[in-house]
């Protein structure tokens, strides 16, 4: 084993070493940041790609921090690579250097769910006023809001424009993907506003979170130029707890990969649980479909559970038939799905830190 993968088990130093498109599927306590880590280390070291030219990401500041903490002590270097950080963190380096994407200016200002609710708010206070909404109580009317709200960002997330809305969203109530009555009215009701909404956003010089990331893939799946601008500063492309990703976040990883292939993802089809946020772990599970001459390497000794946690946990995953591989993953292999179950190695009190 090399040097710099020593304290790896065989899988994970394996998983370090891959070049391509490589899906890790790594459960809690078996070690996924730590692979991640070592997989940018043995970029750096082995293949003498500049730390600069690496792009990792991860979901919350926490989790980013955690990274670029692991990666200067194992670098020895003082600093982390410039572009390790979370998804809008990236967005936002993207989106400050090319405002005019968004319809922005420079220095514009990025708003939080609380601002954007306020406007929101207003648009729908405007709509009751005119008699094209109908009015709710106190309480009702601010969960309307707050769901009007999600609903724009699940629209953003889903790479539906303002124009586009209303078509998409009575789309989906057609199919019978939207059902439930009051479900039906919020989603219009967004569809609706939409439009106001990301021209008063505009017209303020401000960007919400899903602007962040959206106008910039959008303009790299529109610009080849554009795309090949951004792609072209980086070697390879890493993402952590990929399972938790959305269309909008896999479509923005897959543009800035697109040319080298290098896409090292680490993540969990059992452990997805933000659908309502827009995750979609459809995306893990079709990885090699995607990319067919990708590889698949499961982390199956778990460091931090014990047994009869593992056993409880392992009963109730089985009842999902849809979860991936419990074996490597050849290149080029066609998918099996099949039921992958971690087991213990070794827990002690140790082995908590090897996460």
């Amino acid at each position: 084993m090399d040097n710099h993968l020593s304290g790896l088990t065989s899988s994970q130093a394996e998983a370090a070493r891959q070049t391509g498109p490589v899906v890790v599927l790594a459960g809690a306590g078996t070690g996924k940041t730590k692979t991640l880590v070592a997989g940018i280390v043995d970029r750096v070291v082995k293949r003498r790609m500049a730390p600069d030219r690496i792009l990792a990401v991860t979901f919350t500041n926490k989790a980013a921090g955690e990274m670029k903490t692991r990666i200067a002590a194992a670098l020895n270097i003082a600093q982390a690579p410039y572009w390790v950080g979370t998804f809008h963190a990236h967005g936002r380096r993207q989106l400050r250097t090319d405002p005019d994407i968004a319809g922005l200016r420079p220095g514009f200002d990025v708003c939080d769910s609380e601002d954007s609710a306020k406007i929101v708010r207003r648009l729908l206070e405007k709509a009751i006023e005119a008699g094209v909404m109908n009015a709710d109580d106190g309480e009702t009317f601010r969960k309307r809001v707050k769901s009007v709200s999600s609903r724009i960002a699940m629209l953003k997330e889903n790479m539906v424009l303002p124009p586009d809305a209303v078509t998409w969203v009575e789309g989906r109530i057609a199919t019978d993907a939207i059902t439930e009555g009051d479900d039906i009215m919020i989603w219009r009701d967004a569809a609706v506003l939409y439009p106001a909404y990301q021209a008063m956003l505009r017209e303020s010089n401000r960007a919400d979170f899903a602007d962040l990331l959206l106008w910039p893939t959008v303009t790299m799946l529109r610009d080849e130029r554009y795309r090949r601008d951004w792609a072209d500063r980086f070697d390879c492309v890493l993402a952590d707890e990929f399972q938790d990703v959305n269309r909008l976040q896999f479509l923005w990883l897959k543009c800035l990969s697109k040319d080298h292939n290098e896409l090292f993802v680490v993540g969990d089809d059992a452990q997805s649980i933000y659908g309502w946020r827009g995750a979609n772990v459809r995306i893990i599970r079709s990885f090699l479909k995607e990319f067919p001459t990708g590889r698949m390497i499961a982390l199956e000794q778990n460091f931090r559970s014990t047994g009869h946690i593992l056993s409880a946990a392992n009963a109730v995953i089985s009842h999902d038939t849809n979860r991936l591989v419990s074996r490597h993953q050849p290149a080029g292999e066609n998918t099996v799905y099949r039921v992958r179950r971690w087991r213990a190695s070794g827990y002690s009190a140790a082995h908590r830190q090897s996460g």
